[in-house]
C-alpha cells in the first residue's frame, strides 16, 4: 500500500536546492544584462583612448636585437660607417646642387 506514497521532505528538499540554484543563475544573468550597456560603453572608451602600437615596432626590435649581439668595438665601427655614409650622402647632394646651379647659370648666359 505504500508503493505510491513518497516522503514530501526529500522531494521538496531537492526542488528547493535546485530552485535556489536557478534563482541565483537568473540573478547572475539579470545583472549581466543590466550592466551590459555600461560594459560596452567602457570597452568602447578603452578602444578609443588606447593608442595602437607604433608602426616601426619591427624595426625597433630588429635594432635592439642587433645591438644586443654586438660588442662595443663592433658598435663603434658600425656608427663610424653610418657617419661616413651620411657625410658622403651630403657631399654628393651638395655636388649635385652645385653642378645644377652651374648648368642653370650657363644656360642663362646662352
Amino acid at each position: 500500500m505504500y508503493l505510491f506514497n513518497k516522503t514530501p521532505e526529500k522531494s521538496s528538499g531537492g526542488f528547493g536546492r535546485r530552485e535556489e540554484q536557478l534563482l541565483s543563475r537568473i540573478n547572475e544573468l539579470e545583472t549581466f544584462i543590466e550592466t551590459g550597456p555600461e560594459r560596452a560603453r567602457l570597452q568602447m572608451e578603452e578602444e578609443i583612448y588606447t593608442m595602437p602600437p607604433p608602426d616601426d615596432l619591427a624595426d625597433r626590435r630588429r635594432e635592439h636585437k642587433f645591438y644586443a649581439q654586438l660588442s662595443r668595438g663592433e658598435i663603434r665601427n658600425e656608427l663610424r660607417y653610418q657617419t661616413r655614409g651620411t657625410f658622403l650622402f651630403f657631399l654628393l647632394a651638395s655636388a649635385i646642387a652645385g653642378l645644377s646651379s652651374w648648368i642653370y647659370s650657363f644656360l642663362q648666359g646662352i
